[in-house]
């Protein structure tokens, strides 16, 4: 009696050969992305951190109590050209009893307005805190750790605006 031998079936040599390469890409692949996604991370929390540290002293106009250094203050004026049909302003004027009170005023399209403001660079809130040159390069070589976060602040009018 001949015995029947049921046909094995599977994957051949080659199959086996494609779906490994193709794994092996889709994980390449998947490290790329997750080196990508990390950096960013990484450069997002380090300038979240910058602005946490530099915003308060701006802010309130201080210094870094540690290192006994100024802000860096200034002046900057920013023109505007109104784009918008009209429109409606306010804007502080002491009167002649020496009262503040807001006066109104109306804008037109293509006027312009003059913006009087302070600027104040914050780095050395950060790199004073260091001893070294070479732990300032160190922060700065870091992922965001070069720029220098400068805010603005807009002087208040204490008069009406000029006309266009």
């Amino acid at each position: 009696m001949k015995k029947s031998r049921k046909k094995l079936k599977g994957m051949t040599l080659i199959e086996m050969i494609i779906s490994i390469a193709i794994f092996a890409i889709m994980g390449g692949l998947l490290v790329l992305v997750g080196t990508h996604i990390d950096n960013t991370t990484k450069a997002t929390n380090n300038l979240k951190n910058k602005i946490v540290v530099e915003s308060p002293y701006a802010a309130n106009h201080i210094t870094n109590k540690e290192s006994g250094g100024t802000l860096g203050k200034t002046p900057l004026t920013i023109t505007i050209e109104q784009d918008q049909a009209s429109g409606t302003f306010y804007y502080p004027e002491v009167n002649a009893k020496g009262e503040t009170e807001l006066k109104q005023g109306q804008y037109n399209k293509g006027d312009k307005v003059v913006l009087d403001c302070e600027k104040y660079e914050t780095e050395s809130i950060i790199t004073d805190q260091f001893k070294t040159p070479e732990e300032v390069d160190a922060y700065k070589k870091r992922a965001n750790g070069d720029l220098n976060l400068e805010f603005v602040e807009i002087v208040p009018a204490t008069t009406a605006p000029a006309g266009p």
